[in-house]
């Protein structure tokens, strides 16, 4: 009795662990801002962080989780691209389509 109790709760934890790991949030989405203009995708939700990776006005991206910046005043998204980039764009840029 007690091994399958022990099993069962292996079992849960490892199940809410990958659930943690799920997003929240994903919702479709596209890039926008002037055209031929390139995004930065940042490493942080912040202008002063890096930006590995940039975007494309237009680019379709999934909305994976937003956040509010105090220090800049924007809203975030994190993001993941089609080719599995991923990274943080200011809110004015991200344009979430509705269901």
């Amino acid at each position: 009795m007690k091994f399958s109790q022990r099993a069962l709760s292996v079992l849960s934890v490892s199940f809410l662990s990958l659930m943690a790991a799920v997003p929240v949030l994903a919702a479709p989405a596209y890039l926008v801002g002037e055209f031929g203009s390139r995004i930065n995708v940042r490493s942080q939700p912040t202008t002063f962080a890096s930006s590995p990776h940039f975007g494309l006005v237009g680019d379709r991206v999934e909305v994976i989780d937003i956040t509010y910046n105090d220090e800049d005043g924007y809203e975030w998204y994190y993001v993941e691209f089609a080719s599995g980039a991923r990274g943080w764009i200011r809110g004015d840029l991200v344009e979430v389509q509705e269901p």
